[in-house]
């Protein structure tokens, strides 16, 4: 039983809710509203119009996976009431409000929706005017559809994180105060989730289009074709003040409804090498070859789109002329600690394919609903229709057929599946049924399920090797172990700073594993000193994504721009010995400092995959109540310990750091100078070099956080009973009267010659250096003064 707050009137009355779940039929708005439990904090609402049903999957696409709510209720019917009461009710049993957990949601006496956080009774988010929900559009081509707009009251001072991933160049969205096309483009995903600075996260489960918009004035969502209006929010376990970051807390929450995202496999922690595009298999096994030999890190190497080519698309078969022996190739690079994958495009199927005939003939394509006909997109191939689970499942049993058991191949670049070509916003999909507008935005979405249904649900062959990487998802698609990069951006400094911030929003939206086309995608002259630069730093900042990945469309270099007839095209260099040697050694540098850290790298991803926690993030995400912290959008965190500013201006040879106030006995550790900084007193701003040229040119503001060791005092003084006695890690030298030093093979050796001397009084041994050198006998006078010392061993040998 769960007390709540009803509003009828101008009276507050104390109610009970007897369900986990709450139906109120609000007559002025002429809507049924919905509240269910769905997680530990967490409130589902769905609004319909007066008598209509609430819909759920598979009648919708639900970012939500499904929750059975723990509830002493004795029925698990949802009670329905009236607000505000009718004549023949009573108002002291009529509830329009739900509490689970620490939310509070509730229905005021004018329709209006609020969320308030019932530890400090601060209302977290409320309705400016009561939601729209109208017939959709003359544009939604099926019948049935709604329309809905969603309004909330803007609060001074409130931030906005998440959304997926979009080109603002700031990371606040409600600075930022324009209108976002919820629609999935080349570079902008759509993932309808906000998490804001006062301690909740509201999720948008919509599929399709429509917009968001975050400003001094209002929030706003629109549906441009929905059921009903369907959004869940959630809140902290405690607040105001947090024991636990409350941004930690919501993406915990996040993750619990919408799905956890698996732990990937150890490979993928390593460095990623891609190019456009390495049009056959001696090029592609050269340059892994190339990486090997040079000593330099790989884990993966891509074959990237066109790979099918002379084709047809949808066949998912390589052809022998350009790819000889795949199956050999990919196991013996796999022997060689190098694993495969490859951008197949298998969402779409060309008319010329063999598989087109029979998905044509079962009604496994998308219309196109401009001409009645097969949705047409990337390459001239149709699109299948993955709404659709037999379409599903039939597209998959090619891939299966063809890439997995001839080859081997498993590992996906899903490119182009928002899906690029065509004209998207006029195709219809789950056999007719639902246009783009109702669904369009999870397309993505469910080529990661289809995914995950074929060859990584649990006790399928690769449950614990399902990797694909996306130009795009939707909410939830972590869950099928679906990976995001961020789409062709352009090669300069410029759209570095624009992935930077675009990358923590993603990351705040729910999938952890992200990366971008290091150097940028396109435009790029390997042999320009411009483009020298750009890599370089763009190489220190991907080594600390939660991807680390190489991939562009270049100019220059001995792989020069050309191909063949028969394998196509290839872009220039891209493999870092090709960037001039300043440039290859400033890589290579950050590389195997990523190489290091992998066991670190996994610990996030396991973090990630248990707690919804991002792998990379935003300062204020660990360091929640620094203010300041909170305004610093051009650094960031990977993990809890290492700190990452990279150098995001063209040119610049210094960048100003913040470091953030830690706990007695932390510093700021200084990767690559040891430095450490103390800001137990309070976050300091400071600036550091980043070299042009030479060795610092390597090197860029990157500090761990370290936990210092306290140096103990002195022992208390030793007897010295000339028995040979020893004591380990001591080091009695600083006690003064060193006398002289001997090779010694071991402890009772040192002792020995300590005894045949006639001046050694007491000895200590061990390495010469204490962590290097030979193993040597220091011969001692008698002291009393000792220091720790690892690794060293003191004795006595007369009083």
């Amino acid at each position: 039983m769960q007390l709540g707050v009803l509003w009828i009137g101008l009276t507050a009355l104390v109610v009970r809710a007897t369900a986990s779940c709450v139906i109120v039929r609000h007559s002025a708005a002429s809507q049924d509203i919905k509240f269910e439990a769905y997680g530990t904090n967490a409130i589902r609402t769905r609004v319909v119009p007066t008598g209509s049903a609430f819909v759920d999957t598979p009648d919708i696409v639900s970012a939500l996976v499904p929750f059975e709510p723990v509830t002493s209720a004795s029925s698990s019917a949802c009670p329905i009431f009236v607000a505000p009461p009718t004549a023949t009710e009573s108002p002291t049993t009529t509830p329009a409000d739900l509490t689970v957990g620490n939310l509070r949601a509730s229905v005021s006496a004018d329709g209006l929706i609020s969320f308030i956080r019932v530890s400090d009774k601060k209302t977290l988010v409320t309705e400016s005017a009561v939601r729209s929900l109208v017939p959709a559009g003359p544009t939604v081509p099926v019948a049935g559809f709604l329309a809905s707009s969603l309004e909330f009251a803007a609060v001074d001072g409130e931030r906005f994180y998440g959304l997926g991933q979009h080109k603002t160049g700031i990371l606040d969205y409600k600075e930022y105060g324009k209108e976002i096309d919820l629609a999935p483009h080349n570079t902008e995903i759509t993932i309808p989730v906000a998490h804001s600075s006062l301690g909740y996260a509201l999720l948008f489960n919509h599929p399709g289009f429509g917009s968001v918009q975050f400003n001094e004035t209002v929030s706003r969502w629109t549906a441009d074709a929905c059921k009903q209006i369907d959004f869940w929010v959630a809140t902290t376990e405690d607040g105001p003040v947090h024991t636990v970051s409350p941004w930690a807390q919501l993406q915990h929450a996040y993750a619990d409804a919408t799905g956890h995202a698996p732990v990937y496999p150890e490979w993928t922690s390593g460095f990623w090498q891609c190019k456009n595009r390495y049009k056959n298999q001696s090029q592609l096994v050269d340059v892994a070859d190339g990486y090997i030999s040079r000593g330099y890190p790989i884990s993966l190497i891509i074959i990237d789109y066109y790979s099918w080519n002379p084709g047809p698309l949808g066949d998912e078969t390589l052809p022998s002329e350009c790819w000889p022996d795949p199956k050999t190739m990919v196991s013996t690079l796999k022997e060689k600690g190098v694993e495969v994958m490859i951008s197949p495009y298998f969402h779409s199927v060309a008319a010329a394919s063999k598989n087109y005939a029979e998905a044509a003939a079962k009604g496994y394509l998308a219309i196109d609903n401009s001409t009645g006909k097969a949705a047409i997109v990337y390459d001239n191939a149709a699109l299948y229709d993955l709404f659709n689970p037999e379409a599903r499942a039939y597209a998959f049993a090619a891939v299966e057929a063809g890439y997995i058991q001839k080859y081997g191949l498993h590992h996906w670049w899903l490119d182009c599946d928002e899906p690029c070509g065509g004209t998207p916003n006029t195709f219809i999909y789950n056999n007719g049924k639902w246009p783009a507008a109702f669904v369009g935005s999870a397309y993505p979405h469910m080529l990661d399920q289809m995914v995950w249904e074929g060859m990584g649900a649990p006790g399928k062959q690769y449950e614990d090797d399902n990797v694909m990487l996306g130009r795009s998802a939707w909410a939830g698609s972590q869950r099928y172990g679906g990976a995001v990069w961020s789409g062709d951006t352009s090669s300069n400094f410029e759209n570095l700073n624009q992935q930077f911030r675009a990358g923590l929003n993603f990351v705040m939206s729910g999938i952890p594993y992200w990366t971008t086309d290091i150097g940028g995608y396109g435009g790029g002259d390997i042999d320009s000193a411009d483009f020298r630069e750009l890599i370089v730093r763009w190489f220190q900042w991907g080594a600390f994504c939660p991807l680390f990945r190489n991939h562009g469309s270049r100019h220059g270099g001995p792989s020069q721009e050309g191909g063949d007839p028969a394998c196509g095209t290839t872009s220039g260099s891209n493999e870092i010995w090709n960037f001039g040697s300043e440039s290859e050694e400033a890589i290579a540098r950050v590389m195997k400092l990523r190489e290091q850290i992998r066991p670190y790298v996994m610990a996030q991803y396991e973090a990630a995959a248990n707690n919804g926690t991002p792998v990379m993030r935003p300062l204020f995400f660990d360091f929640w109540t620094d203010s300041h912290a909170a305004t610093i959008d051009s650094q960031m965190m990977f993990g809890p310990d290492y700190l990452v500013a990279p150098q995001l201006t063209q040119g610049a040879t210094n960048r100003s750091v913040y470091l953030p106030q830690l706990p007695p006995g932390q510093v700021w550790r200084n990767v690559f100078t040891t430095v450490d900084v103390n800001t137990t007193l309070g976050g300091v701003n400071i600036t550091e070099a980043t070299p042009l040229t030479g060795d610092g040119f390597g090197t860029f503001p990157l500090y761990f956080r370290t936990t210092l060791t306290p140096y103990p005092g002195p022992p208390p003084p030793l007897p010295c009973d000339g028995s040979c006695t020893t004591r380990n890690s001591t080091d009695a030298a600083s006690g003064g009267g060193l006398i002289d030093h001997v090779n010694s093979t071991s402890v009772e050796d040192c002792c020995a010659k300590c005894k045949a001397s006639s001046t050694c009084e007491s000895f200590v041994w061990g390495l010469y250096d204490h962590t290097t050198g030979p193993p040597t006998c220091f011969f001692l006078k008698a002291v009393t003064g000792l220091k720790t010392s690892v690794g060293r061993t003191y004795g006595c040998v007369r009083p």
